[in-house]
């Protein structure tokens, strides 16, 4: 399948699949295939169909549905997550790499009083970096994580 969206071209037969995610048989209304694919552009999409009851079904009539199939773009982080989520951990190192589990961040929100958010930020201009990266740094040293 090839598919245009946003000016960007997403096609399955060009991209490299990295792994892919079934749910059911394909006979099934509600059966479910997801593929993720990587471009030469280091664009990311998933590719999923699925049957009449499957979130890619399409309309073939008024109120009929039938098989249907869809490419839905990725960012690298939607990407990683994806494939956590539904790929085994040897596919997910094979397809990204071994460490590759190191470069997802994961986001937290967490709220500092204005003292020490101004202690932070001057801090981080000291150091010729970002309050976010400095705190995440200050956090995994008191961890002992490396």
């Amino acid at each position: 399948m090839q598919q245009t969206i946003a000016g960007k071209v997403y096609d399955t037969e060009t991209a490299k699949a990295m792994g892919n995610w079934q749910r059911g048989l394909s006979s099934d209304k509600n059966y479910i295939s997801e593929t993720l694919y990587h471009t030469a552009q280091g664009l990311y999409f998933l590719h999923g169909e699925g049957g009449s009851r499957s979130r890619y079904a399409q309309r073939t009539a008024p109120n009929t549905w039938g098989y249907g199939e869809r490419i839905i773009p990725m960012n690298s982080e939607e990407a990683h997550d994806w494939a956590e989520n539904h790929l085994t951990d040897n596919v997910y190192d094979k397809a990204f790499g071994a460490n590759a589990h190191d470069e997802v961040l994961t986001p937290m929100l967490i709220r500092l009083r204005p003292a020490v958010m101004e202690k932070l930020t001057y801090a981080a201009r000291e150091q010729n970096c970002q309050p976010v990266d400095l705190a995440e740094s200050l956090i995994a040293k008191g961890l002992n994580v490396e």
